[in-house]
């Protein structure tokens, strides 16, 4: 048996969901979630927005920040080739796209990168994946 860090770093513990039908945009994709650090990020963008509601850029912050999430995210059918290489042109495109479209690819995102379960629920999970009946 490797050690314990090797066990961590080779989980694949991140979610895929293959051929993603995005109709309005007449697409199929691959969608990826994020590791931690990529949520960090965005809670620590969203923080920030809280001090600077009152200047009037929020909602367009928030709705670039869903948009970076998303084009880190969005891969080529059948590979691991990201969809926009280029993650400003990706959050300038997505940026301009339907709020329910980009909202229903960001919640597919939190759902597969773990986000959207409380700690308890991940406890849970990890619990029913662990080898030999060990927690």
């Amino acid at each position: 048996m490797g050690s314990i860090k090797e066990a961590i770093r080779s989980a694949q513990d991140i979610g895929r969901q293959e051929d993603v039908d995005i109709p309005e945009w007449g697409i199929t994709v691959d969608v990826w979630g994020l590791p931690s650090g990529d949520w960090e990020a965005y809670q620590n963008k969203l923080n920030k927005l809280r001090f600077s509601e009152g200047k009037g850029g929020a909602e367009m912050n928030v709705r670039s920040n869903r948009a970076e999430i998303i084009a880190k995210s969005l891969r080529e059918p059948g590979t691991d080739k990201l969809v926009f290489t280029d993650l400003a042109e990706g959050i300038s495109i997505l940026s301009k796209k339907n709020q329910g479209t980009v909202d229903g690819l960001f919640k597919l995102i939190r759902h597969l990168s773990g986000e959207d379960r409380d700690f308890e629920q991940k406890v849970k999970d990890a619990e029913g994946n662990s080898a030999d009946g060990q927690s």
